[in-house]
Protein backbone atom coordinates (compact mmCIF):
# COMPACT_ATOMS: atom_id res chain seq x y z
CA UNK A 1 0.00 0.00 0.00
CA UNK A 2 1.34 3.38 -1.04
CA UNK A 3 1.20 5.98 1.72
CA UNK A 4 1.14 9.75 1.38
CA UNK A 5 4.13 11.79 2.53
CA UNK A 6 2.10 13.26 5.38
CA UNK A 7 1.14 9.76 6.54
CA UNK A 8 4.77 8.62 6.33
CA UNK A 9 5.90 11.61 8.38
CA UNK A 10 3.38 10.72 11.10
CA UNK A 11 4.51 7.09 11.09
CA UNK A 12 8.13 8.21 11.31
CA UNK A 13 7.28 10.37 14.30
CA UNK A 14 5.34 7.54 15.95
CA UNK A 15 8.12 4.95 15.52
CA UNK A 16 10.82 7.55 16.28
CA UNK A 17 13.08 9.26 13.79
CA UNK A 18 16.31 7.80 15.26
CA UNK A 19 14.95 4.26 14.81
CA UNK A 20 13.99 4.74 11.17
CA UNK A 21 17.12 6.74 10.42
CA UNK A 22 19.12 3.50 10.70
CA UNK A 23 17.23 2.22 7.68
CA UNK A 24 17.60 5.53 5.87
CA UNK A 25 21.38 5.34 6.33
CA UNK A 26 21.31 2.04 4.46
CA UNK A 27 20.36 3.90 1.29
CA UNK A 28 22.60 6.88 2.01
CA UNK A 29 25.65 4.68 2.51
CA UNK A 30 25.03 3.04 -0.85
CA UNK A 31 24.41 6.37 -2.57
CA UNK A 32 21.08 5.08 -3.82
CA UNK A 33 18.08 7.32 -4.51
CA UNK A 34 15.21 6.53 -2.16
CA UNK A 35 11.88 7.72 -0.83
CA UNK A 36 10.44 7.51 2.66
CA UNK A 37 8.24 4.71 1.34
CA UNK A 38 11.43 2.72 0.60
CA UNK A 39 12.64 3.25 4.17
CA UNK A 40 9.34 1.95 5.55
CA UNK A 41 9.46 -1.09 3.27
CA UNK A 42 12.97 -1.88 4.49
CA UNK A 43 11.81 -1.52 8.10
CA UNK A 44 8.89 -3.88 7.44
CA UNK A 45 11.21 -6.33 5.70
CA UNK A 46 13.42 -6.36 8.75
CA UNK A 47 10.41 -7.07 10.97
CA UNK A 48 9.28 -9.99 8.81
CA UNK A 49 12.73 -11.62 8.73
CA UNK A 50 13.25 -10.96 12.45
CA UNK A 51 9.94 -12.61 13.33
CA UNK A 52 10.77 -15.65 11.21
CA UNK A 53 14.17 -15.94 12.87
CA UNK A 54 12.69 -15.58 16.34
CA UNK A 55 10.48 -18.60 15.69
CA UNK A 56 13.58 -20.73 15.02
CA UNK A 57 15.50 -19.12 17.87
CA UNK A 58 12.79 -20.28 20.28
CA UNK A 59 13.46 -23.86 19.20
CA UNK A 60 17.20 -23.28 19.42
CA UNK A 61 17.04 -21.99 22.99
CA UNK A 62 14.93 -24.91 24.19
CA UNK A 63 17.25 -27.38 22.46
CA UNK A 64 20.24 -25.65 24.07
CA UNK A 65 18.77 -25.71 27.59
CA UNK A 66 17.80 -29.36 27.47
CA UNK A 67 21.14 -30.38 25.95
CA UNK A 68 23.05 -28.69 28.77
CA UNK A 69 20.87 -30.28 31.45
CA UNK A 70 21.39 -33.72 29.89
CA UNK A 71 25.15 -33.13 29.77
CA UNK A 72 25.19 -32.13 33.45
CA UNK A 73 23.20 -35.24 34.37
CA UNK A 74 25.67 -37.48 32.51
CA UNK A 75 28.84 -35.75 33.68
CA UNK A 76 27.82 -35.66 37.36
CA UNK A 77 26.04 -39.04 37.50
CA UNK A 78 22.69 -37.56 38.41
CA UNK A 79 19.61 -39.71 39.03
CA UNK A 80 16.09 -39.47 40.44
CA UNK A 81 17.36 -39.07 44.00
CA UNK A 82 20.32 -36.88 43.07
CA UNK A 83 18.89 -34.41 40.56
CA UNK A 84 21.22 -32.01 38.75
CA UNK A 85 19.81 -29.00 40.63
CA UNK A 86 20.90 -30.40 44.00
CA UNK A 87 23.97 -32.34 42.86
CA UNK A 88 26.87 -31.22 45.09
CA UNK A 89 29.52 -31.86 42.43
CA UNK A 90 27.75 -29.76 39.83
CA UNK A 91 27.00 -26.94 42.25
CA UNK A 92 30.65 -26.85 43.39
CA UNK A 93 31.75 -26.65 39.76
CA UNK A 94 29.86 -23.40 39.14
CA UNK A 95 32.15 -20.42 38.86
CA UNK A 96 31.43 -17.45 41.13
CA UNK A 97 33.60 -15.06 39.12
CA UNK A 98 32.21 -12.16 37.14
CA UNK A 99 29.12 -10.00 37.18
CA UNK A 100 26.79 -12.69 35.85
CA UNK A 101 28.53 -15.70 37.34
CA UNK A 102 26.95 -19.13 36.86
CA UNK A 103 26.90 -19.60 40.64
CA UNK A 104 25.03 -16.36 41.36
CA UNK A 105 22.51 -17.06 38.58
CA UNK A 106 22.03 -20.63 39.82
CA UNK A 107 21.54 -19.56 43.44
CA UNK A 108 18.98 -16.94 42.45
CA UNK A 109 16.87 -19.40 40.46
CA UNK A 110 17.22 -22.23 42.98
CA UNK A 111 15.89 -19.97 45.75
CA UNK A 112 12.70 -19.47 43.71
CA UNK A 113 12.18 -23.16 42.89
CA UNK A 114 14.19 -25.24 45.39
CA UNK A 115 12.36 -28.49 44.64
CA UNK A 116 11.33 -28.09 41.00
CA UNK A 117 14.17 -28.43 38.47
CA UNK A 118 11.72 -28.34 35.55
CA UNK A 119 10.58 -24.88 36.67
CA UNK A 120 14.17 -23.75 37.14
CA UNK A 121 15.20 -24.42 33.53
CA UNK A 122 13.18 -21.64 31.81
CA UNK A 123 14.10 -19.16 34.54
CA UNK A 124 17.81 -19.10 33.75
CA UNK A 125 19.09 -16.27 31.58
CA UNK A 126 20.38 -17.31 28.17
CA UNK A 127 23.93 -16.45 29.24
CA UNK A 128 23.82 -19.17 31.93
CA UNK A 129 23.45 -21.87 29.29
CA UNK A 130 26.13 -20.28 27.13
CA UNK A 131 28.58 -20.19 30.03
CA UNK A 132 28.20 -23.93 30.46
CA UNK A 133 30.22 -24.19 27.23
CA UNK A 134 33.16 -22.14 28.53
CA UNK A 135 36.63 -23.67 28.75
CA UNK A 136 36.44 -24.44 32.48
CA UNK A 137 33.72 -27.00 31.69
CA UNK A 138 35.75 -28.75 28.99
CA UNK A 139 36.92 -31.49 31.36
CA UNK A 140 34.11 -31.26 33.91
CA UNK A 141 31.30 -31.75 31.42
CA UNK A 142 31.95 -31.90 27.70
CA UNK A 143 34.96 -34.16 27.25
CA UNK A 144 32.99 -37.13 28.55
CA UNK A 145 29.64 -36.57 26.85
CA UNK A 146 29.68 -34.08 23.96
CA UNK A 147 29.07 -36.76 21.34
CA UNK A 148 26.44 -38.41 23.52
CA UNK A 149 24.46 -35.19 23.92
CA UNK A 150 25.05 -34.15 20.31
CA UNK A 151 25.01 -37.52 18.48
CA UNK A 152 25.14 -35.97 14.99
CA UNK A 153 28.04 -33.69 15.83
CA UNK A 154 30.40 -32.74 12.99
CA UNK A 155 33.09 -31.48 15.34
CA UNK A 156 34.05 -32.51 18.85
CA UNK A 157 35.34 -29.01 19.57
CA UNK A 158 33.50 -27.46 22.53
CA UNK A 159 34.77 -24.01 21.52
CA UNK A 160 32.94 -24.32 18.20
CA UNK A 161 29.68 -24.83 20.07
CA UNK A 162 30.43 -21.85 22.30
CA UNK A 163 31.08 -19.67 19.25
CA UNK A 164 27.85 -20.81 17.58
CA UNK A 165 25.87 -20.01 20.72
CA UNK A 166 27.53 -16.61 21.05
CA UNK A 167 26.73 -15.76 17.44
CA UNK A 168 23.08 -16.69 17.89
CA UNK A 169 22.90 -14.87 21.23
CA UNK A 170 23.94 -11.65 19.46
CA UNK A 171 21.27 -12.20 16.81
CA UNK A 172 18.65 -13.00 19.45
CA UNK A 173 19.48 -9.83 21.39
CA UNK A 174 19.30 -7.61 18.31
CA UNK A 175 15.89 -9.00 17.43
CA UNK A 176 14.65 -8.72 21.02
CA UNK A 177 15.71 -5.05 21.10
CA UNK A 178 14.06 -4.39 17.71
CA UNK A 179 17.37 -3.56 16.05
CA UNK A 180 18.06 -3.95 12.32
CA UNK A 181 19.51 -7.28 11.23
CA UNK A 182 19.03 -7.30 7.46
CA UNK A 183 21.96 -5.11 6.46
CA UNK A 184 24.58 -5.60 9.15
CA UNK A 185 24.83 -9.39 9.52
CA UNK A 186 25.39 -12.48 7.44
CA UNK A 187 21.91 -13.87 8.02
CA UNK A 188 22.59 -16.82 5.75
CA UNK A 189 25.38 -17.86 8.09
CA UNK A 190 23.25 -17.24 11.18
CA UNK A 191 20.58 -19.55 9.78
CA UNK A 192 23.15 -22.18 8.81
CA UNK A 193 24.68 -22.19 12.30
CA UNK A 194 21.27 -22.43 13.96
CA UNK A 195 20.23 -25.40 11.86
CA UNK A 196 23.59 -27.16 12.25
CA UNK A 197 23.30 -26.83 16.03
CA UNK A 198 19.81 -28.34 16.01
CA UNK A 199 20.89 -31.15 13.66
CA UNK A 200 23.81 -31.99 15.94
CA UNK A 201 21.29 -32.52 18.72
CA UNK A 202 18.40 -34.18 16.86
CA UNK A 203 17.98 -34.94 13.16
CA UNK A 204 14.20 -35.26 13.56
CA UNK A 205 13.85 -31.78 15.03
CA UNK A 206 16.02 -30.55 12.17
CA UNK A 207 13.69 -32.23 9.66
CA UNK A 208 10.66 -30.68 11.37
CA UNK A 209 12.14 -27.19 11.02
CA UNK A 210 13.84 -27.57 7.65
CA UNK A 211 10.88 -26.42 5.49
CA UNK A 212 10.52 -23.28 7.60
CA UNK A 213 14.27 -22.66 7.43
CA UNK A 214 14.24 -23.01 3.63
CA UNK A 215 11.44 -20.43 3.40
CA UNK A 216 13.45 -18.08 5.58
CA UNK A 217 16.56 -18.68 3.47
CA UNK A 218 14.66 -17.65 0.34
CA UNK A 219 13.32 -14.59 2.11
CA UNK A 220 16.84 -13.58 3.14
CA UNK A 221 18.21 -14.02 -0.37
CA UNK A 222 15.47 -11.81 -1.78
CA UNK A 223 15.81 -9.12 0.84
Amino acid sequence: MELSNSALLQIEKTLSIPRLSKYEYFYKNRNEPYKKQDVMKLYERNLIISNRFFYLLNYFEIVLRNAVVEAIEIAFNCNSTNSWHINPGFIRSLSSKGRHSPKSMFDEVQRKFPSSPSKMIPEFKFVFWQKMFMSNYEDRIWKSCLTQVFPNVLTENRQTFYDWIDQLRELRNRIAHHEPIIFNRSLENDLKVLMIFIHCRCEYTFTLLEPFALELENLIRNK
